[in-house]
C-alpha cells in the first residue's frame, strides 16, 4: 500500500465523519458517564497493587505517601548493611576463631581400623 493510498483513505474517512449528523449528549448523562468511569477507575485502583500499597502505606505512617516509608526503611537497610560490614565487632570474631581452632585441634575417639 503506497503513502498515496493512504492519504487517500485517511481523506476519505475524515470526509465521511464529517458528514454524520452530531448529537447532542444531554450534561446530566454526561456527567453520569464521567462519574461513574471515575468510580471504576478509583475501584480498580484500590484492588489493583497500587491499592494494596496505598492500603498498607496508610496503615504504616497514616497521611503520607508510600515512598516515604518505603524510602526510610530503604535507607535503614543500607546503613545497617554499611555498618555490619565495615564495622566488624572484634571481641566476637576472636572467640570464634579460638573455638574453631579447639576443635579442630581435638582428635577423634573412634578407631575406625578395629575389627569389631
Amino acid at each position: 500500500m503506497s503513502e498515496n493510498d493512504r492519504m487517500d483513505d485517511a481523506r476519505f474517512a475524515r470526509d465521511v465523519l464529517r458528514r454524520l449528523p452530531t448529537v447532542a449528549v444531554p450534561a446530566a448523562l454526561e456527567t453520569r458517564i464521567l462519574a461513574d468511569f471515575d468510580g471504576i477507575l478509583a475501584h480498580r485502583a484500590e484492588r489493583g497493587r497500587a491499592g494494596v500499597w496505598r492500603r498498607f502505606g496508610e496503615r504504616l505512617w497514616p497521611g503520607v505517601p508510600v515512598w516515604q516509608p518505603a524510602s526510610i526503611l530503604a535507607l535503614s537497610l543500607i546503613i545497617g548493611l554499611t555498618a555490619g560490614t565495615f564495622v566488624p565487632a572484634p571481641a566476637t570474631t576472636s572467640q570464634v576463631s579460638e573455638q574453631v581452632i579447639t576443635a579442630l585441634d581435638v582428635t577423634s575417639d573412634v578407631d575406625e581400623d578395629r575389627d569389631g
